[in-house]
């Protein structure tokens, strides 16, 4: 017999659905909020979006609000369950919602992809960057070789592509919490 069908054929005879309807509220109270979390904790997905190894708290900080959005949008806006064309607040929080979940999914990716390419772009390995010489005691020693190239210009591209991430990824982190109030269905 299904669970489902143990509990229909319960209710049938005794017109108790749980253990809960029987028991004080209080206790059911005390069951969802102390002893269920410790087995089962809430918001798990949010609770993976935060690394097991050490992480900068400002990267945290982006890490965790944009696993919101992901979280809502592909858990509770996908449902249907809000009609979200029936006001003017609800279309504009629903357009604005696709296009943050959209530079989270798709754009960040790419502009972080571009970013790691910048940096295989310069083609110096670590070890070109050296030169070997001999000290006043006849000892091998490596120096650090300057070539020549001011960081500005040699780096150009991935100042450029850190810069756009962090400035995107502010202004999105703003909105995320002006418009923290619709966040609810």
């Amino acid at each position: 017999m299904k669970t489902m069908e143990l509990r229909e054929c319960i209710f049938k005879k005794t017109r108790i659905w749980s253990i809960w309807d029987v028991l004080p509220y209080r206790w059911s109270l005390y069951y969802y909020d102390y002893i269920k979390p410790i087995f089962k904790p809430r918001h798990d997905r949010i609770r993976k979006a935060i690394p097991r190894t050490w992480c900068d708290i400002s990267q945290l900080i982006v890490d965790v609000n944009f696993e919101f959005v992901k979280s809502f949008y592909e858990e509770e806006y996908k449902d249907g369950v809000v009609d979200w064309k029936a006001t003017e607040p609800h279309r504009l929080f629903e357009e604005w919602l696709i296009d943050v979940y959209r530079y989270i999914t798709v754009e960040r990716p790419i502009l972080q992809n571009r970013l790691e390419n910048s940096y295989s772009a310069i083609n110096t390995s670590f070890m070109d960057r050296f030169k070997e010489t001999v000290d006043d005691n006849g000892n091998r020693v490596y120096v650090l070789v300057d070539d020549g190239i001011p960081y500005e210009v040699k780096y150009k591209d991935v100042i450029h592509y850190e810069n756009l991430i962090n400035k995107k990824d502010t202004e999105y982190l703003k909105q995320i919490v002006e418009k923290r109030e619709s966040f609810w269905t």
